[in-house]
């Protein structure tokens, strides 16, 4: 069975790939950029192309049957705001483009990588997978739109729509986490932006076990919250990433961001009841995880 990952030099993507070939699949990876990819480049069993997804070729990647988990994106909110048309170009262009491109060619599903972000800044916590989408910022604009592509084709292209809560994990420098770490390997003080909001902290290795289910599960059609179900304020994270870290640094506190949801956690039982999703990392021992060499 042949899996086509899009977006596969990203951090979610290589770790995801691993996965995939470890449990005998085929891939074909795909992205812009592919020299993180080298690892597969000896596997007879993972095939990779150096490609645009919003290119008419990509089709030609796709034989009947064959899955795609795409996530490929413009994934920082500070890349989409500083250029938003680029930012709706691969982010809902090229997603329509592979919609498009799986219906044409039969493909027997898309699992689609999606994000917290399409959420309303008020949605009632835990975040219910049926709470408004009303983003407020380009990212989570961008890939509200997308979804909304992939549902009305529903009828002629199975999906699974993974909404991923705080992903962190080894090969994500930046974010909060990163960012944390990055700052202390350097023995620079952690910035903390406000402290007192929370996060639905995932860590990555629960993420990739969350896209093999959606790849298999029988459920398809539907959108799903994947996270820990717990919050966890940023000042507690950067405490966890000092203590991984052994520094006797303190953290650098700033005014908090207005985009920063105040509470954030989902409500994963759906995930759970039925994509048959468990998560088995918490922050501290995830944090630790990256660390460790």
């Amino acid at each position: 069975m042949k899996v086509i990952v899009t977006g596969a030099n990203g951090f979610i993507g290589i770790h995801t790939i691993r996965s995939l070939l470890e449990r005998g699949y085929k891939v074909t990876a795909l992205d812009i950029k592919i020299e993180g990819l080298k690892e597969f480049s000896g596997n007879k069993n993972c095939e990779i192309k150096e490609m645009d997804i919003i290119s008419e070729n990509f089709k030609s990647l796709i034989r009947m049957g064959d899955k795609v988990l795409h996530l490929a994106a413009i994934a920082k909110f500070s890349t989409a705001k500083a250029s938003p048309q680029r930012a709706v170009r691969v982010n809902v262009e090229g997603t329509l483009n592979i919609v498009q491109a799986c219906i044409e060619k039969k493909a027997e599903r898309l699992v689609y990588s999606s994000t917290g972000s399409v959420y309303s800044l008020t949605a009632p916590v835990p975040i219910r997978e049926d709470a408004p989408r009303e983003p407020t910022n380009i990212y989570g604009l961008t890939k509200k739109m997308a979804e909304d592509w992939i549902i009305l084709h529903g009828n002629q292209l199975p999906y699974v729509i993974l909404r991923y809560g705080y992903i962190f994990g080894k090969g994500k420098d930046w974010g909060a986490i990163g960012a944390f770490l990055r700052r202390l390997s350097n023995n620079q003080q952690p910035i903390v932006f406000g402290g007192n909001q929370t996060n639905d902290f995932v860590y990555v290795k629960d993420v990739v076990k969350a896209n093999l289910l959606a790849l298999e599960s029988t459920y398809t059609n539907q959108a799903y919250n994947i996270g820990t179900g717990r919050a966890t304020s940023i000042r507690d994270v950067c405490e966890y990433c000092i203590k991984a870290s052994k520094s006797s640094l303190k953290m650098k506190l700033e005014p908090a961001r207005v985009f920063d949801y105040p509470i954030f956690v989902y409500d994963i039982s759906k995930a759970r009841s039925l994509l048959r999703f468990e998560p088995e990392w918490n922050v501290l021992d995830g944090i630790a995880d990256m660390v460790k060499e």
